[in-house]
């Protein structure tokens, strides 16, 4: 059978297909174009593009409906369509599908974390728990140690002689007992001082960023903590299969978006997504629109929640298949798509190159890495005069009563 000369093809605008309107005319350009003009050289064929009225996605209703570009070709209204689509089971009910010449991965990104301030870093190289014991250790165990191994003295004495800060005895502080317990708390001391020492100097040195959210059970935490909304495109399959999910995370996801109504038509955004924001496409979209790392402008998650074959979506009853099926072959065998992908992920990453830099990892420290150390420099000396001062007009308000 001759293959048709004349189909429509439905359209909608997305990262993969930029559509602009110039005056009367509708100008469509990106990988779904470039894929739909490869099959027309190829078939012989001539084409006339169709956006969606109802302005939906590819979506199903609630009364068993379609909307968008699924909609138009399962209404006969478009004859196929090269849009960057899942092959579900869902649509092949009430449309046809090609053979596979691609995958989609889908996954979700934030926007970079922000670096963190001067005086948090000065907190890193030690854990919170580590924090704690250390401070409990200054300022607690020395004098709890010398009340219990120097002096004999009731429960309540004990905690008597430990708020007052009571001196021990001349002999007992030389004994060999307190020397050595002065001597390994000093050792201590120093080994706690070195070794922070040397560990700041290495978060100085290198920018610190948070890692930010990149797997799922982290984004689950955040969205059920109320830090972030996660937005997926309108009428995408993702919500039923994270809702009906056996994973605890999923669901939550799931019905985080079903509660809150977070869906989105899709467009081609930005180059950042927005605060407390987080957004599902696939891996090759992210590529395609944000940059591939080391220059993109969003942080691209590690995990992915599902991997689907994609397929040139036709209407039921298409004519040509079987030719159509031996040329997405051909271009799939040849690489041609994924050519296609890298052209354009290539452009995106050189334009973005002139707005961001790589991070080079180490750099020289300045005063802006040291200012937060200083400050903090600056506060303990203002602290210790104070209470210098204090303890000057205390002693001579004892000395006076005294006399």
């Amino acid at each position: 059978m001759q293959f048709p000369r004349y189909l429509k093809a439905a359209i909608i605008p997305s990262r993969t297909c930029k559509v602009e309107k110039t005056g009367n005319e509708t100008v469509a350009t990106g990988i779904d174009i470039q894929l739909l003009n490869l099959l027309a050289e190829n078939l012989n064929f001539r084409y006339t593009l169709h956006l969606p009225e109802d302005g939906g996605g590819y979506g199903l209703n609630k009364n068993g409906t379609w909307t968008g570009i699924v909609g138009m070709i399962a209404r006969g209204e478009a004859d196929l369509s090269t849009a960057y689509l899942s092959m579900s089971e869902e649509r092949s009910h009430v449309v046809d599908f090609s053979t596979s010449y691609y995958i989609l991965e889908t996954t979700f990104a934030t926007d970079i974390p922000k670096p963190l301030i001067k005086y948090e870093v000065l907190l890193l190289p030690f854990q919170m728990h580590i924090w704690i014991a250390l401070l409990v250790s200054f300022f607690l165990v020395p004098n709890v140690l010398q009340q219990l191994m120097f002096r004999k003295q009731t429960t309540l004495e004990f905690f008597i002689n430990l708020l007052n800060h009571k001196k021990m005895p001349r002999t007992v502080m030389d004994s060999m007992e307190h020397r050595i317990l002065m001597g390994s708390w000093l050792v201590f001391e120093t080994f706690v001082r070195f070794i922070y020492t040397s560990l700041i100097l290495s978060f100085l040195t290198i920018k610190p960023i948070p890692r930010g959210i990149k797997t799922i059970p982290d984004l689950s935490e955040a969205i059920e903590k109320g830090r972030f909304k996660f937005y997926v495109p309108r009428g995408s399959a993702l919500v039923d299969f994270l809702t009906n999910s056996n994973s605890e995370d999923y669901q939550k996801i799931g019905l985080a978006i079903r509660m809150n109504n977070w869906t989105q038509a899709p467009s081609f955004m930005g180059e950042m997504i927005g605060d407390s924001t987080v957004i599902s496409r696939a891996r090759s979209d992210f590529h395609i629109t944000y940059g591939m790392p080391p220059f993109s402008t969003v942080s691209i998650a590690d995990d992915s929640f599902q991997i689907w074959n994609v397929g040139i979506m036709l209407r039921k009853g298409f004519c040509c298949k079987e030719r159509l099926n031996t040329l997405v072959l051909r271009i799939c065998n040849g690489g041609l798509y994924q050519k296609m992908i890298q052209d354009e992920a290539y452009r995106q990453r050189f334009k973005l190159s002139f707005k961001t830099s790589a991070d080079e990892g180490v750099k020289k420290i300045g005063f802006d890495e040291l200012f937060g150390i200083f400050f903090v420099l600056a506060i303990l000396h203002i602290l210790s005069v104070l209470i210098f001062i204090m303890e000057r007009v205390y002693n001579r308000r004892i000395k006076k009563a005294l006399q």
